[in-house]
């Protein structure tokens, strides 16, 4: 697998390499590839400098500055490999106007990537989350916990039963004076 992954790199590279070789021969060739590598290291280095400097004034955002650092990284390690198309890209990442503009790419992309991951847990945890039956609410008809999770039915052992006719019975013979006491509504 890895070989699949290096066969278009190393076919990219080389006819990368050819088209400048024809266009400019290929001791200048090999003089811009050298030139490239040096000067994407040296680039790396001014930017991650000035990123620092930046940072310690706090004009930066912390997340900024990771954001940079790495893509100043990958352009660094980018520019260094031998090659036309990787060194390309590598300055790229190091240039800041261009470098900018691929870290908003890939802010939003993780973005998207990490909200895509909660739905998707979200989703995944809920299929194992105890459910309560229809007419239930938590205590009476669930579980001993009050979630539902024993999976009992809606009757509850030595659950006291209230008959309408209790109720009316009760209803009819009360006064309010049961309820506080006195005239000043104090309880007895």
């Amino acid at each position: 697998m890895p070989f699949l992954l290096a066969l278009p790199y190393l076919l990219i590279e080389a006819l990368t390499f050819w088209a400048v070789a024809s266009w400019i021969g290929v001791g200048w060739a090999l003089l811009a590839l050298f030139g490239a590598m040096i000067l994407g290291a040296a680039l790396t280095g001014v930017e991650m400098r000035r990123v620092g400097r930046l940072a310690a004034a706090k004009r930066l955002s912390p997340g900024r500055v990771a954001g940079d650092y790495g893509l100043l990284t990958a352009g660094g390690i980018l520019s260094g490999i031998p090659g036309f198309a990787t060194s390309v890209l590598g300055l790229l990442l190091i240039l800041p106007p261009t470098r900018a503009l691929v870290r908003a790419g890939l802010a939003a992309k993780l973005k998207s990537m990490v909200e895509d991951l909660g739905v998707r847990s979200f989703e995944a945890t809920s299929a194992y989350r105890p459910r309560t039956e229809y007419g239930t609410f938590g205590g009476f008809g669930a579980g001993g916990d009050g979630t539902g999770a024993s999976g009992a039915g809606p009757e509850r052992p030595d659950s006291v039963v209230i008959d309408e006719d209790e109720i009316r019975d009760w209803t009819r013979d009360v006064r309010p004076e049961n309820f506080g006491g006195g005239e000043d509504g104090d309880r007895k």
